[in-house]
């Protein structure tokens, strides 16, 4: 079971093979993320946030067509859409996907994305989806395999002060049990060149941008 939550960020419509939602998606629309379930004709299981940036024609539509609002105070300690990724794990999602979470603010822009790296997801798959564009985090020891993704640009991004023990492979930069330092440039721009790469980590978080 994964859940599929609408932030309030930018999006022209929705991704490749997102749509059609499988029967078991738990659909949640953080606050103005509502505007996107109404442009794809989408009723979410649930809205959550404090319902500043929510038309509330559109919120009394969906509501009468059975979504569940949960209604924060505006003077709250987190996010609508860390709101949602907590909601998503009360209802044991084995993965989230974000979408429409980039764009607008930067400081929200810039809020969500390192909201990958919450210790409160780290037992789960979180991808952020945007167009042609996913992003991830690896955290501790681990391997990620990227399958039939030839061609696809790839950044490795810490977001811890070191990454550490990298090894890539199949890709046209290669590393074998390497380093990467938060604030250096050197993870990014890579390509895959194989149609069976991965990233291996020793320790340390690392967010991965691919552009497919």
């Amino acid at each position: 079971m994964r859940a599929i939550i609408f932030a309030n960020g930018q999006m022209e419509c929705l991704p490749k093979g997102i749509h059609p939602f499988k029967k078991d998606d738990v659909i949640i629309a953080a606050d103005g993320g509502l505007r996107f379930c109404k442009q794809e004709k989408i009723v979410p299981h649930y809205i959550v946030g404090d319902l500043d940036s929510v038309n509330k024609t559109q919120l009394i539509e969906m509501q009468k067509m059975g979504s569940q609002v949960m209604r924060y105070s505006a003077e709250k300690d987190a996010t609508d859409l860390e709101l949602s990724l907590q909601l998503a794990l009360k209802k044991g999602v084995q993965e989230i996907i974000l979408l429409s979470a980039l764009g607008g603010r930067w400081d929200m822009t810039f809020s969500n994305v390192f909201l990958l790296a919450s210790d409160f997801l780290n037992n789960i798959h979180v991808r952020l989806i945007d167009h042609n564009l996913e992003i991830f985090c690896i955290k501790g020891a681990g391997k990620v395999d990227l399958v039939q993704l030839k061609g696809s640009t790839i950044s490795l991004l810490p977001l811890s002060t070191t990454a550490e023990g990298l090894r890539l492979q199949g890709m046209k930069y290669s590393l074998n049990n390497e380093s990467l330092y938060m604030g250096t440039s050197r993870g990014l721009s890579n390509i895959i060149i194989d149609e069976n790469a991965s990233i291996q980590i020793k320790s340390g978080v690392l967010l991965v941008c691919l552009e497919k």
